[in-house]
């Protein structure tokens, strides 16, 4: 139940691969920052044949996310939506009286139970009114829900517990669902939590210092052309592109790229994306120039991300070794041997196809 005590480009952008029209586009796992989805009360879940199903999905815009690793969503809905929500939420309170009137609650202490499960939601205008008197008295308990400039509502999304949900595990979904080639493209970087809106924009040459760490140049291309060149050099620590070619990709194209990219599926800053952009360039062509029985290891953050070290391994025999606690032990006690940078909370090897991490020593022991 709802929580009531927790509060234009300059170069041309053919269409890119999204996913297939039967819906998988929709997923809840798909949807990011800015992206049109569906959303559902995590209190209005019910069981059904072990996996959890809602009454009615609510088509919205992902706006934020709240709670711990995003577990909640803040969405805007337009009016018709909206008038959905509300319809839900008092259908909830009828399916609730009756409840309690079985289990022999009458008049006051019925309407203080139902009020206490369900806030009562209704229009005023255009306005939206949530009676919480109930929790908060009548000095707090009113609020109003105003609409946008545009007409959107965000419905108790900093307070209530909605949920990104798959279409497929609504009975029916209110509101008209974008299509596939409706919705942005988003398209996973291999060795990073970058989503980019197309790959023609990618770095194709790398040279870094030899005597600085992280100072480096890369060659920025669009669809094999140089654009421009990525730099960040000593004294200055930001990572910058100089554009060579401003009437073929000018700062406005490089800034709309940026807008469409999300990286830890949250909108991200142009630094951000160029040097994820260098360290997929940096990472490919390492691992094209393994021997065929070496593995690569890097260190990530804590969120995963790489942060800088990388390591070629050329001893080992095969990599599916790797099903053995020893042959893993022995990789962390070797790892442990190079020096890392402050953000390194671990390390994780490329094996054929995928990045894997090295367990803890207390892991594996």
């Amino acid at each position: 139940m709802p929580d009531q005590n927790n509060p234009a480009p300059g170069y041309d952008s053919p269409p890119e691969p999204h996913a297939d029209a039967a819906g998988d586009h929709l997923a809840a796992a798909h949807i990011m920052i800015g992206d049109v989805g569906v959303f559902a009360g995590e209190w209005s879940a019910y069981e059904h044949h072990g996996r959890n199903r809602h009454r009615t999905g609510f088509v919205g815009r992902l706006d934020a996310q709240r709670g711990r690793n995003g577990r909640y969503a803040v969405f805007s809905c337009d009016r018709d939506v909206a008038e959905e929500i509300v319809a839900e939420q008092e259908r909830l309170r009828d399916e609730t009286r009756q409840r309690l009137r079985a289990a022999c609650l009458r008049g006051p202490d019925l309407d203080a139970e139902l009020d206490l499960a369900y806030a009562p939601l209704r229009f005023d205008g255009d306005d939206i009114v949530l009676d919480e008197r109930g929790v908060h008295g009548d000095a707090e308990g009113l609020s109003r829900i105003c609409p946008d400039a545009v007409g959107r509502y965000v419905i108790c999304g900093w307070r209530w517990e909605w949920q990104a949900v798959d279409p497929a595990d609504c009975d029916r979904v209110a509101g008209t669902p974008p299509a596939a080639s409706e919705q942005p493209a988003r398209i996973p970087l291999v060795h990073s939590r970058l989503h980019v809106p197309h790959h023609r924009l990618a770095v194709t040459s790398l040279t870094e210092s030899t005597t600085h760490d992280g100072v480096f140049t890369a060659t920025l291309c669009l669809d094999g052309a140089l654009v421009g060149v990525i730099d960040n050099y000593l004294g200055e620590g930001q990572t910058r592109l100089r554009h060579h070619d401003p009437a073929r990709f000018s700062a406005r194209d490089l800034r709309d790229f940026v807008a469409g990219c999300r990286f830890q599926r949250q909108p991200t800053d142009t630094e951000t994306v160029l040097d994820r952009l260098v360290a997929e360039y940096e990472l490919d062509t390492q691992i094209a120039t393994l021997p065929a029985n070496g593995i690569l290891a890097r260190t990530v953050d804590a969120d995963g991300d790489f942060c800088g070290t990388i390591v070629a391994l050329e001893s080992l025999t095969s990599l599916d070794q790797f099903d053995q606690p020893a042959k893993w032990a022995g990789l962390a006690v070797y790892l442990m041997t190079f020096d890392t940078s402050s953000c390194c909370a671990g390390w994780q090897v490329w094996l054929g196809d995928t990045w894997h991490p090295v367990p803890a020593l207390i892991a594996i022991t």
